[in-house]
């Protein structure tokens, strides 16, 4: 597989400018985890607050806090099960919310500084465009994931029952049904993406002519788009699991300390959304010079044969 689109993948360094917009995403999701966990904050005022668990919370102790962790779990599960439930709710608004977010995203990147105006009425107006999008992503991804890992599962499970579980030849199988699944289930993002982005081009293009007209952009140059995709998937993850593992082997005992812990987690909602956000700053950079070729090839021209002509009259 060839490397990544350079230009493109510069255009996406260049969209993390967009500060405010990386702060809309972060805080945004950040307002949503808090929302989700409202519902155990009596749970643990009552369990942990000011007892020597909620001690060793806070200074993350490697034996106690792991221990105490499952106690509480036990000893407050109405607790967990509703917030469980609470969180359902809460993941479906993120859903929509990002469907929503993505028509600003597609209509002001590229175009130098916006208001927030400007990103709110392209994502009002694609917002039913993106909303069918999604719907047909989740029936291609369900269907072609499903198909893919079931083929695999079954092979590597009951196709080879003579073969040791630890045999190489079932952790080759393990890793191709792992490496299939996510250049598919890339593949597939990269439709829906350009599908959504659609609108940029075309205002009223409908879903499934959004889903055409990403497939012919991305003809002839699926190997830079899917590098695209993994870069800004790679780089985004890593930074993510960094500060990740800073905050969950951190230990909060002052009040600088848990200030820092603070910071750290929303360290990690703005790496995740400015990696969102330079993810389709490359996707925009690299349907440029393609989707106007795009377009005109989903142009219906229709020709009509004309009746022959009558014979003239001819006097007798």
């Amino acid at each position: 597989m060839s490397g990544p689109d350079r230009g493109a993948a510069a255009a996406g360094f260049r969209a993390l400018s967009h500060g405010k917009l990386i702060v809309l995403l972060a805080l945004t999701t950040a307002a949503l985890g808090v929302t989700g966990a409202l519902p155990l904050q009596p749970a643990l005022r009552a369990a942990v607050g000011g007892t020597l668990a909620g001690d060793h919370f806070l200074r993350n102790h490697p034996t106690f806090a792991p221990t105490d962790f499952f106690d509480l779990l036990r000893e407050q599960a109405p607790a967990f099960r509703g917030a469980r439930r609470s969180a359902a709710g809460i993941g479906l608004l993120g859903i929509f919310l990002q469907i929503f977010f993505a028509g600003g995203i597609v209509g002001v990147l590229g175009r130098g500084p916006f208001s927030f105006g400007q990103f709110f009425e392209p994502a009002r107006r694609s917002f039913w465009h993106n909303v069918k999008c999604f719907f047909l992503f989740a029936i291609f991804a369900g269907g072609a994931l499903g198909i893919w890992l079931g083929a695999l599962g079954a092979l590597i499970g009951k196709g080879m029952p003579s073969v040791p579980p630890d045999a190489a030849i079932r952790t080759v199988l393990l890793w191709v049904e792992i490496a299939g699944a996510l250049l598919l289930f890339g593949a597939l993002a990269l439709l829906y993406d350009f599908a959504r982005a659609a609108r940029r081009y075309a205002s009223a293009i409908g879903a499934w002519r959004a889903y055409r007209f990403a497939r012919r952009a991305l003809s002839g140059s699926w190997a830079a788009a899917l590098g695209l995709f993994l870069l800004w998937l790679l780089l985004g993850g890593i930074a993510g699991a960094a500060l990740f593992g800073a905050v969950w082997s951190m230990k909060a005992v002052s009040r600088p300390a848990i200030a820092l812990l603070f910071a750290l987690q929303i360290a990690v909602f703005l790496v995740r959304s400015a990696a969102r956000v330079a993810a389709w700053g490359s996707y925009i950079a690299f349907l440029g010079p393609r989707a106007l070729p795009a377009l005109a090839s989903l142009a219906r021209v229709r020709y009509r044969v004309a009746d022959p002509a009558p014979a003239p009259f001819v006097a007798p």
